[in-house]
């Protein structure tokens, strides 16, 4: 729809956020509990069925009967997330229901301890009637739009902006997610969309190429396209080189949600930068680059916005210097440097997608190969800066690893960027900020014994808690008030520190 509008309307927003929010649901349970069992990779088939058959109905606006399918899958989805997380709520229920009706069997000194399985299974209980809640309005503002509100009512649009918005939920609210897994999944969503987008220019290009043999030229527009896709790529924050403490999603709420907005913003923008690398290539294989079109403006906008969002995501994790003022004035002018270069070459293309340009920059606009190389050897210019602080990192200590010794005062750009005070249960079970209590938290037992899976198993009905073992989502089934509260200097988990 993009690429037939030759820009982004409301609709196409609109459409975008409602897929987005269908990933999202399927990320934040897959996180949290396993998703072994057949309900839960029935629940991911028929998802996927029915996000591909709504996908057909995105060329239509919202104020159609295709807007309609749009808000029938979206209510579909949500009705299959309300029953899913219904079997959460009963069977932590039902495992609080068979430890009560156990032996006790606990000492006096063991009495006075929090029970951590009592608070996980009240946790998740929490977790889920609140989605349990959140689904079920979702569920009644999607089929109010299909059964109630007609398709010619001019406002309808409200409606997928209600449903958009009663799908989102408060990062780490209830239950934290296991942080690595959430990481991979936003990187292959990532990479499969780049891939997909990489497909679409192939598929064009190659329609020409029935008629005509390709030329040394056109292989170089087709692999400057890959080249910058895959710069792309590689501009994209890989959170597993972060430190989970560092991370805006271990930090606050608030660094969590702004981090999750940027990354919406920059699915939605290389969608955008996509889209204008298809139309750009049909019109140089049509041989009709000279007719007036918004391929190269979409190309130039798509390009910027995803450097910015880039910027905003990257900026969004804490940045740490070590102690020493050498490696201190390496380190801050190594991040000055790469902001400074990224911020120019995403203003002089945001200014060529509006058009404020004269000179060298009109002419690259009124060709189609010399814009693509322009912006294929800009971003591969970004990249190179992108990888600046560590170089600094590795001609210093030689590895990251050892790095992390010395790199050890952190500061961030944003406001929000200021961890969370610790919160921990002390004995007598009350919540506690007393660092001296954060500092025995291990002590008390409130961190459990590391599973494979990370997730926490409902298949057959019997609750069991696991924890990666990589930085803070050691503690991401149980509070997450207390992600925030553990440091975690190597995999390896030497030594637990509560801060």
């Amino acid at each position: 729809a993009i690429s037939r509008l030759g820009f982004v309307d409301i609709n196409s927003l609109l459409y975008f956020g409602v897929f987005w929010t269908v990933w999202g649901k399927e990320t934040s349970y897959g996180t949290r509990f396993d998703t072994t069992d057949l309900s839960a990779q029935a629940v991911t088939l028929v998802t996927c069925f029915a996000v591909l058959f709504a996908s057909l109905s995105v060329q239509s606006p919202v104020n159609t009967v295709e807007g309609g399918r749009v808000m029938m899958m979206a209510a579909f989805v949500a009705a299959l997330h309300l029953l899913l997380h219904v079997r959460v709520v009963v069977t932590a229920q039902r495992e609080d229901a068979e430890e009560e009706d156990r032996p006790d069997q606990k000492t006096s000194d063991e009495k006075q301890e929090p029970d951590v399985s009592s608070l996980l299974r009240s946790n998740i209980v929490a977790y889920g009637t609140f989605n349990i809640l959140m689904c079920f309005l979702e569920l009644v503002v999607w089929v109010m739009g299909v059964v109630v509100f007609s398709t010619s009512w001019p406002y309808r649009w409200l409606l997928f902006l209600a449903g958009i918005l009663l799908a989102l939920r408060v990062p780490r609210a209830f239950l934290a997610s296991d942080f690595h897994a959430a990481c991979s999944k936003r990187g292959v969503l990532f990479i499969l969309l780049l891939g997909f987008l990489l497909q679409s220019i192939i598929v064009v290009a190659s329609e020409f190429f029935t008629y005509q043999t390709p030329t040394l030229e056109h292989y170089s527009f087709i692999g400057a396209s890959c080249l910058m896709l895959f710069c792309m790529k590689l501009l994209y924050v890989d959170d597993a080189d972060i430190l989970a403490s560092d991370h805006a999603l271990m930090v606050n709420k608030v660094a969590a949600f702004l981090f999750n907005l940027g990354h919406f913003t920059l699915l939605l923008s290389t969608t955008v930068l996509g889209s204008g690398l298809n139309l750009l290539t049909h019109e140089y294989m049509a041989a009709t680059q000279a007719l007036p079109g918004p391929s190269k403006s979409m190309v130039c906008g798509g390009f910027s916005a995803v450097l910015f969002s880039t910027f905003f995501i990257k900026s969004m994790h804490l940045k740490r210097v070590p102690a020493d003022g050498r490696g201190q004035c390496l380190f801050i002018t190594a991040y000055l440097l790469q902001t400074l270069m990224l911020l120019a070459v995403a203003g002089v293309s945001a200014a060529m997608c509006f058009g404020n340009v004269s000179g060298l920059l009109a002419e690259l606009m009124e060709s189609d190969i010399l814009l693509l190389f322009s912006l294929s050897g800009a971003a591969l210019v970004v990249l190179i800066m992108h990888w600046l602080d560590e170089g600094v990192e590795l001609t210093l200590y030689g590895s990251a690893e050892a790095s992390r010794s010395f790199r050890v005062h952190p500061f961030g750009f944003w406001w929000c960027l200021a961890p969370e005070q610790s919160a921990v249960y002390d004995r007598s079970g009350a919540f506690s900020d007393d660092p001296s209590v954060s500092s025995a938290a291990v002590d008390l037992g409130l961190l459990a014994d590391p599973s494979p899976t990370g997730n926490i198993d409902f298949s057959f009905g019997e609750s069991t808690t696991g924890f990666s073992t990589t930085g803070l989502s050691i503690t991401s089934p149980l509070l997450g008030s207390t992600g925030a509260s553990l440091k975690d200097y190597n995999s390896t988990m030497a030594s637990n520190e509560m801060v």
